[in-house]
C-alpha cells in the first residue's frame, strides 16, 4: 500500500513525470490573454502565481479608487477616468481568475463546473484543497496546457498521449441514501470501519440541517416561554406547568444535540480511515482557528483503493 499523505498529495514516479514547466511570461499570457479559453489545464505553479498577481492588481485598484475619492484636487472628469480604469482592472482580474480556476480544476481531473461550489463555505474550502494538489499525471478530457508550443508538444507525453476514459472510471462504492443515513445516525460507535467521501458529506449536510432545525426550535421555545412568563406575571398565576414543559423540551433537544455530535464524530473517524489516516487526526479540531480547516483538508481526500487496517465499509460493496 502507498504511504498515506496528509494535506498535499506528492507526485508519483512514473513515465509521465511532472507536468511541463512554464516561465512567468507564459503564466501572464495564459492568465490575462486567454481568460475565456476553458478547454485546457493549468499547473499548480501557474495558478498560484496568477492568484498572487491578481491580488496585487486588486490592491492597486482599490488604492487608486481610494485616492480618487479622497483627493479634493482632482476634478470630476479625472475621477471618472480612475473609476473606469479600476472597473476594467477588477472585471478583467475576475475573468482571468475564473479562467485559471476552471483550468486548474481540469488539471486535477475535475470538471470546471465544480467552480460553483464556491457558493457554499465548505465548497470554497474544497476548491482551495484541489488547487493545492499536484497535476494529474496523465491526459485529461479537457485538453492540455495552453503554453506548449510546437517544439514542446513534440516531446511531451502530456500532449502526445490520448485521453483514456476507461482510466478515469471510479470504482469507489456508492452507498444508497438510506445506508448513508443509517450509518451516520444509527452506527455512531462503529469506528473500526471506513466511509466514502460521498457518504460522509451527505451525512454531514443532513446532520447540520437537523442541528440548525433543533436550535431554531430551541430559540423559538425560549421566545414563547418569555411571552408566557410575562402573561403569568401579569395575571398573578403560577407558571409551574410552563416551566416543566420547557424543561422536558430542553432535555429532548439536548439529547438530540449530543447524539448528533456523536454521529458526526463516528462518521469523521471512518472517513479518515477511508483515506488511510488514523482517526486520531480528528483532534485537529481542538486547534483554535485553523484546526477545523486542517481537518477538512484531510476529509476531502479521496478513498484509497487498497484495504485499510481499520476495517471495511458498513454496507455491502458488491451490490
Amino acid at each position: 500500500m502507498k504511504k498515506p499523505y496528509y494535506f498535499i498529495r506528492p507526485y508519483e514516479d512514473g513515465p509521465m513525470g511532472k507536468p511541463p514547466v512554464q516561465d512567468f511570461g507564459q503564466i501572464l499570457n495564459e492568465t490575462y490573454m486567454k481568460p475565456f479559453n476553458w478547454k485546457g489545464r493549468t499547473t499548480r505553479k501557474s495558478f498560484w502565481l496568477s492568484f498572487l498577481t491578481n491580488l496585487i492588481l486588486t490592491i492597486i485598484a482599490f488604492a487608486l479608487v481610494t485616492y480618487a475619492v479622497n483627493d479634493p484636487i482632482l476634478n470630476a472628469g479625472i475621477k471618472w477616468i480612475d473609476y473606469v480604469v479600476v472597473a476594467i482592472i477588477l472585471i478583467w482580474t475576475f475573468l482571468a481568475s475564473l479562467g485559471q480556476t476552471v483550468r486548474r480544476l481540469h488539471d486535477v481531473n475535475y470538471s470546471g463546473y465544480w467552480y460553483w461550489s464556491n457558493l457554499i463555505p465548505v465548497g470554497a474550502w474544497f476548491i482551495f484543497y484541489l488547487a493545492l494538489q499536484p497535476s494529474k499525471q496523465s491526459p485529461v478530457k479537457w485538453g492540455t496546457y495552453l503554453f506548449l508550443d510546437d517544439d514542446q508538444k513534440e516531446g511531451n507525453l502530456y500532449y502526445q498521449q490520448k485521453y483514456n476514459a476507461n482510466a478515469d472510471v471510479d470504482d469507489t462504492p456508492v452507498p444508497p441514501i438510506g445506508q448513508v443515513l443509517k450509518e451516520h445516525f444509527f452506527e455512531p460507535f462503529k469506528w473500526s470501519a471506513r466511509s466514502t467521501r460521498t457518504s460522509f458529506w451527505i451525512g454531514t449536510a443532513v446532520n447540520y440541517v437537523i442541528y440548525f432545525g433543533i436550535m431554531l426550535i430551541f430559540y423559538v421555545g425560549l421566545f414563547i416561554a418569555f411571552l408566557g412568563h410575562l402573561r403569568y406575571e401579569l395575571s398573578g398565576y403560577s407558571n409551574t406547568a410552563l416551566i416543566i414543559i420547557l424543561g422536558i423540551i430542553g432535555v429532548i433537544i439536548l439529547a438530540v444535540a449530543i447524539w448528533l455530535a456523536l454521529a458526526q464524530i463516528g462518521h469523521t473517524v471512518r472517513r479518515l480511515h477511508d483515506a488511510n489516516l488514523s482517526g486520531g487526526w480528528y483532534w485537529l479540531i481542538l486547534i483554535p482557528y485553523v484546526g477545523a480547516v486542517l481537518l477538512n483538508l484531510l476529509l476531502f481526500h479521496p478513498s484509497v483503493k487498497e484495504p485499510v487496517k481499520w476495517g471495511s465499509y458498513l454496507f455491502d460493496t458488491k451490490k
